[in-house]
C-alpha cells in the first residue's frame, strides 16, 4: 500500500485533467526547474492545490548539456550574488529553488560537493537578490518531452 502518490513532468494541462477525474490527487510533482525554467505557472498551480513541486535539475545539467546549451552555472547574474554572499553558484540556485518552497534534487559523488548543497538550505536571499534570479527565466528546457513524446508534448507541455 503506498500513503500518497507522485507524478511527473506533469504541467498544468495533464494536471488540471488528472485532478478532473482522480480520487487520490497527487501529493507531488517533479519537475525540472531551475533558474532559466522557473514554471511559474505551474508552481501557482500545484501550490493553490497542495501539490509540493520537487525540481531535479536545479542547477541546469551541467555535465551533460550539450556544448550550445546555455549553463546556469555560468550565468552573470547567478556569479555576482554568489561571489557577494561568499557561496558557490549551486548554493545560489538551490537557496532559490528552497525559498520559493520547492524541494530539490541534487546529484553528486563528491563528499565536498554534498556538504556545500546541504549548506544551501542555510543561505537566505533577500528580494532584490531573489527578483535578479526570477528575470533569469527563458524557459528553456534542458530534458525536452518532444524527444520522449513526439508531437504531443508540444501541445500539452507549451
Amino acid at each position: 500500500l503506498a500513503r500518497e502518490i507522485g507524478v511527473s513532468n506533469f504541467p498544468v494541462a495533464l494536471l488540471h485533467e488528472l485532478l478532473s477525474d482522480c480520487r487520490i490527487p497527487p501529493a507531488v510533482n517533479q519537475v525540472e526547474l531551475h533558474p532559466y525554467l522557473q514554471q511559474e505557472k505551474l508552481l501557482r498551480y500545484c501550490n493553490k492545490r497542495g501539490i509540493h513541486v520537487q525540481a531535479y535539475s536545479p542547477l541546469g545539467t551541467p555535465g551533460y548539456k550539450e556544448k550550445h546549451e546555455p549553463n546556469v552555472l555560468a550565468d552573470p547574474i547567478l556569479n555576482d550574488i554568489a561571489t557577494e554572499k561568499g557561496v558557490s553558484v549551486a548554493q545560489v540556485c538551490l537557496a532559490w529553488a528552497l525559498q520559493r518552497g520547492t524541494s530539490v534534487v541534487v546529484k553528486s559523488s563528491s563528499v565536498e560537493r554534498q556538504k556545500e548543497n546541504l549548506n544551501a538550505a542555510k543561505i537566505e536571499l533577500n528580494n532584490e537578490e531573489m527578483e535578479r534570479i526570477n528575470q533569469l527565466d527563458r524557459r528553456y528546457r534542458f530534458f525536452r518531452p518532444e524527444d520522449w513524446w513526439g508531437s504531443v508534448a508540444m501541445a500539452v507541455f507549451d
